[in-house]
């Protein structure tokens, strides 16, 4: 199973000035994965997303779900981004959102206790990671949301000279020897967006 199409509410020309190769269709590329960008909707929210590789249900734990196909166009994105990272969902109960993608047949790979009540579980999509954070004060029983992406960039001093102060100061990432930088919110219609250097 791997990820094919992420639906966000955004501005096709807000995009293209993050250095995204967006379509007549406001559609962006990242490693075959659709970014399907969508004027009417909630700015800076990831409003569902496409699977491929399964029949799946209408949601997991919330998370709207349709099946879908994987694009074939590659994109030439000027920022230099060639695929998602990570996607982040937040939940209320790490328990619950994980069985529900054992359901689908997605295993939660690892759990990190990052402090602070903050756990985090993730899960392997084929290519992309899934990063599931209990603890950010979502109210018991609410449904599983999303909430940000964070895109591989093959340069990232090349990407932040291209965004200039669009970008927030890049710094070391988690992963050692990796380098991140934040989209500032203002940007990106308000959506959680990083940029990160390579594995």
């Amino acid at each position: 199973m791997r990820v094919a199409a992420l639906r966000i509410g955004g501005k096709h020309e807000e995009w293209r000035e993050l250095g995204f190769d967006v379509d007549n269709d406001g559609v962006a590329v990242l490693g075959g994965v659709r970014l399907e960008l969508l004027p009417a909707a909630k700015q800076g929210a990831i409003e569902s997303w496409a699977l491929e590789g399964a029949d799946l249900p209408g949601s997991i734990d919330g998370l709207p779900t349709e099946s879908g196909t994987r694009g074939e166009r590659e994109a030439d994105n000027p920022n230099g981004a060639t695929a998602i990272d990570h996607l982040v969902v937040f939940t209320p109960s790490l328990e619950r959102t994980s069985a529900a993608f054992q359901d689908v047949g997605v295993e939660c790979r690892r759990v990190r206790e990052a402090g602070g009540g903050i756990r985090q579980g993730f899960f392997l999509m084929d290519d992309l990671l899934i990063e599931v954070v209990e603890g950010t004060g979502l109210s018991e029983g609410a449904p599983a949301r999303f909430w940000g992406i964070t895109a591989v960039v093959s340069d990232i001093h090349h990407a932040a000279s291209l965004l200039g102060d669009k970008l927030g100061t890049a710094k070391d990432a988690v992963q050692p020897g990796r380098r991140i930088a934040t989209v500032k919110p203002e940007a990106s219609g308000g959506l959680p967006l990083a940029l990160i250097s390579p594995r």
